[in-house]
């Protein structure tokens, strides 16, 4: 009796063993197939651009080489931005011939192809958002491209005909855009949307330019397409902050859009959404207030759309300080508690955090007076800014006389002439006029879309920076016609050569176009000109003259304008472009360094180091190293200790190691890298990936580059 008691016992301790070893296993099992995987935009709904991989760590990643490289074939191209998503062993990216492909992540190969049919100039999305149909126990990809969303099912990329009308959706349903002012008033998106549940949420780019609209947050149902809700960005009357606008903003105005990404807290069922500037980002006279919701980082119940609560970060924006990154969530030591805080990376170069459930600012931000003098008419620049104390910024704030450059005393005495000549502002809240301003930081940034990547185990983040000063004079619309008669050469070096270069080659800060314009109609390239594609900024303000001049100067052959619709003007100004203030021989009037890694620790405030990020050819060719360059794009950090950026326009990829920013690793790309990589395991190897845009000087056509150890 007692051996069979004994026997019993034995054979439950064993049983119950192997119960406890199976379900850890089974466990581990999952979590390991969720940490290969790169499923979303920022990795996962928290945005923090962070892989729980460490087979590539600091003490071997210097043997990365390249695996394979998934190379385009067709001549018609695009940029590649953003970053591809990897789920069970398939790449889901977009190409540079604007196709949506399914690559083996482990070879290259491609699976499938799908090409969106809008009939629309192309735009720059490249957000693919993963979704598990549970009703149809089928895996789909949602994104928009042009104004269309489309629903495409993972498996073998046809259109997934259970949603909307026949795989797609009006991407206009919901916004307050008659359908006759749709060709003035053109409506996207640049990121992807996050899953809540069966809620895909998203938001929208619309025109920074009048004619535009309120860029409002919606919620459709990722299975069927149909709108469940949405969130006036700019408040219809009698809805919280609408006293901030005047009384028929919705009509006239538009912006306060989301365009950078959101972050989610699933758990909580709260969805963090930055949004941008009001249209027209320069001038406000028509939209006297603080203009809620714009600038602001909004808490939204993801269920029902409803406001919990929001801070904005720039009170009537005048300097187009859009919240272009998107939030990062993590659970931080603050005051010895463990709080979870949502982290927002600003143009500015600052840092906020907030508690995630409360909004509560988790360091002070003082309200600081700031220049309200205005010489625009009607203009009232709103008294105070946010700022906050702690961590302190991570990009040069104005544009002070001990930045000038030193490269020569001939360079140095000629921008404190040309600054005190022509009495420019320089300050960073000094309003926009007539006679012209030095904006630092710039609408690119300090941080940008590429946003922030953290290392959640640690709390730190790791944000790359621009420090490049920009030119910003507004014009009177009405005496741009004095242009007229200058010839289409002349417009596109006046308007279009700084980025595109005078033989239309590109230059580090836009592309090569010699092609592309070869192969766009007459109607096609007038309107790619007129709704911009970013960072490209619309020239729909520019007389219809001109615009044809230009056209006909690229297609080679008069243009008339017959046919073509003249964009109605709803705004007396207009602005100079996205210029780097720079003297005739293209040197930049600041000192070095012109582009920054930076690692903060968000649980004390600091910031732990800054290091260069990129360099200079030019400056490099006369003995000054680690200049730091131009960057568009973002990192990701890793449970190896490393952080991967490309971004910058000197074509290089890098690994730093994230305790001290020294550089461990590099590869000089085919082209530039200005995207997000991506990093993932297929059977257990780990590879990392970067999206790199076409280069004809190399004749690369663009792709993805992954590498993995040797």
């Amino acid at each position: 009796m007692l051996f069979f008691k004994k026997t019993n016992i034995a054979f439950l301790i064993a049983l119950v063993v192997f119960l406890v070893v199976q379900t850890g296993y089974l466990y581990l099992s999952k979590n390991r197939e969720k940490k290969e995987d790169w499923p979303a935009f920022g990795h996962d709904e928290s945005n923090n651009k962070y892989s729980a991989l460490d087979q590539v760590n600091t003490k071997n990643v210097a043997n990365l080489q390249l695996a394979w490289k998934a190379e385009d074939d067709a001549e018609d191209r695009a940029s590649v931005l953003f970053n591809p998503l990897i789920v069970n062993g398939i790449m889901y990216a977009f190409m540079p011939s604007e196709k949506l492909a399914a690559i083996d992540a482990s070879t290259g190969k491609k699976i499938w192809e799908f090409k969106p049919d809008s009939t629309v100039v192309s735009t720059w999305t490249r957000g693919i958002t993963f979704h598990h149909d549970k009703g149809q126990g089928a895996d789909v990809l949602l994104f928009v491209y042009g104004s269309t969303l489309y629903s495409v099912r993972a498996a073998d990329g046809k259109l997934n005909e259970a949603f909307g009308m026949k795989g797609r959706v009006d991407f206009y349903t919901g916004l307050s855009v008659e359908p006759s002012k749709r060709q003035a008033v053109h409506v996207t998106v640049n990121a992807p949307g996050v899953i809540y549940g069966d809620l895909f949420i998203v938001g929208c780019k619309v025109p920074d330019e009048l004619p535009s609209t309120s860029g409002d947050i919606r919620a459709f149902n990722a299975n069927t397409g149909k709108l469940e809700w949405v969130f006036h960005t700019i408040p219809q009357k009698g809805e919280f902050g609408s006293e901030t606008w005047p009384a028929d903003a919705r009509k006239k105005n538009g912006g306060a859009n989301c365009w950078g990404g959101m972050a989610l807290d699933k758990k909580r069922g709260i969805v963090y959404v930055p949004t941008a500037s009001p249209s027209f980002d320069f001038y406000g006279a028509d939209r006297e207030g603080q203009n809620l919701f714009a600038n602001c980082l909004l808490a939204l119940n993801a269920k029902t759309g409803k406001r919990i609560w929001h801070f904005q970060t720039t009170h009537h924006d005048l300097w187009d300080r859009d919240n272009g990154s998107p939030p990062n969530l993590l659970t931080v030591k603050h005051h010895g508690k463990d709080i979870d805080a949502v982290a927002l990376a600003t143009k500015l170069g600052y840092v906020f955090v907030f508690n995630r459930e409360t909004g509560e600012p988790l360091f002070p931000i003082k309200e600081v007076p700031v220049p309200t003098k205005s010489d625009m008419p009607g203009e009232k620049p709103w008294p105070t800014q946010p700022f906050p104390q702690k961590p302190g910024p991570f990009a040069r704030q104005g544009f002070k006389e001990e930045y000038i450059t030193d490269q020569t005393p001939e360079l140095n005495k000629y921008f404190k002439d040309q600054i005190k000549s022509n009495r420019y502002q320089t300050g960073i809240y000094d309003p926009p006029n007539l006679t012209g301003s030095i904006i630092l930081p710039t609408a690119h940034g300090g941080s940008n879309w590429g946003g922030a990547s953290l290392n959640p185990q640690t709390g730190v983040m790791f944000i790359n920076s621009n420090d490049l000063p920009w030119f910003l004079k507004l014009t009177e619309i009405k005496g741009l016609d004095i242009h007229n008669d200058l010839s289409g050469k002349e417009l596109f070096g006046m308007y279009c050569s700084g980025c595109h270069g005078a033989d239309k080659k590109g230059t580090n800060y836009g592309p090569n176009i010699a092609r592309k314009i070869g192969r766009l109609s007459v109607e096609k390239l007038d309107l790619f000109i007129k709704k911009g594609a970013e960072p490209m900024p619309s020239f729909k303000h520019l007389p219809q003259a001109q615009i044809d001049a230009i056209v006909s100067y690229l297609k080679g052959k008069p243009v008339s304008s017959e046919g073509q619709t003249e964009q109605a003007h709803k705004e007396p100004y207009g602005f100079s472009g996205y210029d780097f203030y720079k003297d005739t021989s293209d040197n930049f009037a600041i000192k070095p360094p012109y582009g920054t890694l930076n690692a903060i620790d968000l649980n004390k405030g600091e910031i732990l180091w800054q290091v260069p990020l990129g360099e200079d050819e030019k400056l490099a060719k006369m003995g000054i190293k680690n200049s730091g360059i131009f960057n568009r794009g973002g990192g990701i950090a890793t449970a190896g200790g490393l952080v991967f950026i490309a971004a910058t326009v000197d074509g290089k990829f890098r690994a730093f190691e994230q305790k001290t920013g020294k550089i461990l690793w590099s590869v000089e790309l085919p082209g530039n890298g200005c995207s997000i990589p991506s990093t993932y395991a297929v059977n257990g190897k780990q590879y990392v990936t970067i999206g790199v845009s076409a280069n004809p000087a190399k004749n690369f056509k663009g792709g993805y580059l992954t590498f993995a150890l040797k």
